[in-house]
């Protein structure tokens, strides 16, 4: 294999890691807000409360 074979194959598999990378962080993003929204209709907070709730729970979680 040449060499700029081997680097249009490391730029095409970088290429996908940084898409599945963008992916994975736009779902996540889609979770939390989906997650302040719920907050904010069961307990009728505020976005900024159900912000900091959210945060607080998460930020126990990873102590523990």
């Amino acid at each position: 294999m040449t060499t700029a074979r081997v680097d249009l194959k490391w730029f095409q598999i970088r290429q996908r890691m940084l898409r599945h990378r963008s992916d994975q962080g736009a779902r996540m993003d889609h979770a939390r807000e989906r997650s302040i929204s719920i907050l904010q209709k069961r307990y009728g907070y505020d976005r900024e409360k159900a912000i900091s709730e959210l945060d607080s729970h998460y930020s126990k979680a990873h102590l523990g």
